[in-house]
């Protein structure tokens, strides 16, 4: 089946664009978990402190509201909440860094070649620290990330009703190797990824296949699918991390009915506080 947004027809009035990880699939938990922080302890020598470097990681990435930054944003805020008990890092070398960081081509390609141009022992450490990260998710299942509880009965709610979009940062190939495994891609008329485009161009590509904005509803679990949702001035609906089976429940029983009626507009404002509400706060300088 062909799902390029290009040659997508609207055959509905409205539509639903679910984000993938951490959304509709349980990709996010074990990727930090497993992945990310795992690497970050190997990587920095910092085994006998595990546990409290995993808790540091997972509020950063997972709890707060900086879940779904960037890894080479996120690594930069956990050097400054581990700076001085667990870690001694070389000033000039991490300002060095945040300098690579303002610049905005947040890739590890993008990170080799300044590494290239530029070398410096802590940039070379955070690139063996993302190559082993890759590595780690490269050896990933999609066993290993199922779907949330209550999202595919979510997507079986749906179905006939709406047309159904991923909107998603992550690449194709994985999209399509996570929702087939776990028979999700029945339900699917369109995909985006990265490739595509961002969050944001990729709604703003639906609303040209000639839906009004009130018929479009956004559902993701972090800030950048709300950004994405606001700046095309469509609804969003939050998948709330830790309550992500009853947040799905709640859609099936309440929000998509709402939604399908055009009376969404009421909840919005109240589930955005909740979303708002259900992160942490920050977690102290170390």
């Amino acid at each position: 089946m062909d799902y390029s947004i290009q040659n997508f027809k609207r055959k509905h009035d409205k539509a639903i664009c679910i984000d993938s990880d951490g959304t509709m699939i349980d990709a996010m938990n074990v990727k930090h978990d497993k992945c990310h922080g795992e690497s970050f302890i190997d990587v920095f020598g910092l085994r006998e402190h595990a546990e409290e470097i995993h808790r540091i990681w997972d509020s950063i990435n997972l709890y707060e509201k900086s879940r779904g930054v960037n890894r080479f944003i996120a690594i930069v805020e956990m050097f400054r909440r581990t700076e001085g008990q667990y870690l001694d890092l070389d000033k000039k070398d991490l300002e060095a860094y945040c300098r690579w960081v303002d610049k905005g081509n947040l890739a590890h390609e993008a990170l080799v070649e300044e590494y290239r141009q530029n070398p410096n022992p802590l940039i070379g450490k955070i690139i063996e620290w993302s190559d082993t990260l890759l590595k780690r998710i490269a050896a990933l299942t999609p066993y290993n990330k199922p779907p949330f509880e209550n999202g595919k009965e979510a997507l079986e709610h749906a179905l006939g009703k709406c047309d159904i979009a991923i909107i998603s940062s992550s690449n194709m190939a994985a999209i399509l190797e996570e929702w087939k495994a776990h028979r999700l891609l029945e339900y699917v008329d369109v995909i985006t990824s990265q490739e595509v485009g961002s969050k944001g161009e990729c709604l703003k590509r639906m609303l040209e296949k000639g839906y009004g904005k009130e018929d479009i509803l956004m559902i993701g679990d972090a800030y950048p699918d709300v950004d994405a949702a606001e700046v095309n001035g469509v609804w969003y609906y939050p998948i709330l991390t830790r309550q992500e089976g009853r947040s799905w429940q709640a859609f099936i029983d309440k929000y998509f009915n709402a939604f399908l009626a055009g009376n969404y507009g009421r909840y919005q404002a109240e589930l955005l506080k909740e979303f708002e509400k259900n992160f942490e706060t920050e977690e102290p300088r170390a």
